[in-house]
């Protein structure tokens, strides 16, 4: 069996979803990826713009290598013209931590010391986003007819005394819709479908689900090889029986840890497979594969694009087939290295991946030398059991470790040179090494100086 053997789609809206906030494509690169969409049988793109938009409301939201409103635009044409539909993302309520840890937003948390979710009893809570949701229709209007306001894990939701008391005589789902359905109705006088995530409502009684499937979407999503093992089957159920319309949300890369470095294919094949028998039997709108770049703006990067692509064709096969045959894997690798996929993607994408398996062996292989240095009695409290010898020895292995993981994270940002910005690639190598550097040269130092002289 091949890839895309089938003649029709299994999956009617086919979408991979980018997440901007962490390793964002270079201009050129964001808008030369929508061929490999294509290629990959993908008609629909959920843009997540986070700090690469150029906004004009709030300037300071935007980060060093924001896009410019031109790439935006060129975006926008390049996906039209490959009839990708795209849907804008732009938070709502939770994870709008590049909001609120700006200093003069904080005053709008629903927690002093909690960055991540809005109080929605601020005056100036929905004003605030529906300036960004009319900032990002300054480009996109009149080129999109669905808008995914986010709205998921907001952890701290009902904490404040107002919001407490409210939730204290009509319940959390009518504080949610108090704040967020003005934002679904702005945007449907705007002509468009409102998109939500759907894990603040799934424990909401049933008149409430009514009343929001007549005024927005829900994008249902999980992650694991087994999704439904933890997103339950019956919360599905309910939301269909209370008239929404449901989406389907996989994973491409993200779902497998916040600091990994390339995706667990065997993880994210069952988990796309899985998405779209789902959403064949549930008849579902679509289904997006996530591509999470952070676990939120505060975390380090994850796996980038760019050594994810093969998870990427993947997660189009599934869609497009329903299934995917046992070596997919290696299908998915000679696809993007043949044809029209070897410019786009091709040695690129080869030396992308090998350099970030080595950058993923190499900070696995730290915990298996720390516990053998912890293994040395000397250096946990007993000196009188010092081995010279395997002590000094242990010292050198140390920093030549260092020393090698030095060059890996050089092979890693020399094979990403121009996919991405510099600035983000060496950051992004720097998470990997700051900590662990800090940790050999300290405990070597420490050991060097209770160690006698050969």
């Amino acid at each position: 069996m091949r890839l895309f053997s089938s003649r029709k789609p299994a999956v009617k809206i086919r979408g991979i979803h980018f997440d901007l906030k962490g390793l964002p494509p270079a201009p050129s690169r964001f808008v030369e990826l929508l061929d490999i969409l294509a290629a990959a049988r993908i008609n629909c793109v959920l843009v997540e713009w986070e700090d690469q938009y150029p906004w004009w409301t709030h300037p300071d939201i935007r980060n060093e290598s924001a896009y410019s409103e031109k790439c935006v635009r060129e975006f926008l044409a390049r996906a039209k013209a490959l009839k990708i539909e795209v849907i804008p993302l732009v938070q709502c309520y939770g994870h709008l931590e590049n909001v609120l840890r700006k200093p003069r937003f904080i005053g709008m948390r629903e927690l002093p010391d909690h960055p991540a979710d809005l109080c929605p009893f601020h005056p100036d809570s929905q004003k605030l986003i529906i300036t960004l949701i009319d900032d990002v229709l300054r480009t996109h209007e009149g080129k999109i007819k669905r808008f995914h306001l986010g709205g998921d894990e907001a952890r701290t939701l009902g904490s404040c005394p107002k919001c407490k008391a409210f939730i204290e005589k009509r319940g959390k789902a009518a504080l949610y819709l108090r704040h967020v359905g003005p934002l679904l109705d702005h945007l449907r006088e705007r002509g468009l479908r409102p998109i939500l995530w759907d894990d603040m409502m799934r424990e909401w009684p049933m008149k409430a689900l009514r009343e929001l499937s007549a005024r927005a979407e829900l994008m249902c999503w999980s992650y694991g090889a087994e999704p439904f093992r933890w997103l339950k089957r019956e919360y599905l159920g309910r939301f269909a029986k209370a008239g929404v319309t449901l989406w389907g949300a996989s994973a491409f890369k993200g779902g497998d840890g916040p600091c990994r470095d390339v995706p667990d294919l065997r993880n994210r094949a069952a988990n796309e497979v899985a998405w779209a028998r789902e959403a064949q039997k549930r008849k579902m709108e679509g289904v997006i594969a996530t591509g999470w770049s952070r676990y939120s703006t505060f975390t380090a990067p994850c796996e980038g694009i760019e050594a994810s692509l093969d998870s990427l064709v993947l997660a189009g096969a599934a869609m497009w087939d329903g299934t995917l045959p046992k070596d997919a894997v290696d299908q998915a690798q000679r696809l993007l290295c043949t044809g029209k996929m070897k410019k786009l993607a091709g040695d690129r994408f080869l030396r992308c991946l090998e350099a970030s398996r080595k950058m993923e062996k190499w900070k696995q292989e730290f915990a298996a030398r720390m516990e053998s240095y912890q293994a040395m009695a000397f250096i946990v409290g007993e000196p009188d059991r010092a081995n010279v010898e395997w002590a000094h020895r242990a010292f050198a292995r140390m920093e030549q470790w260092m020393h090698q993981g030095e060059e890996i994270a050089c092979e890693w940002i020399a094979a990403h040179k121009g996919l991405v910005p510099d600035i983000w690639l060496e950051r992004c190598a720097e998470s990997r090494q700051i900590v662990l550097r800090k940790i050999t040269k300290m405990l070597v130092a420490e050991g060097r100086a209770k160690t006698p002289e050969r």
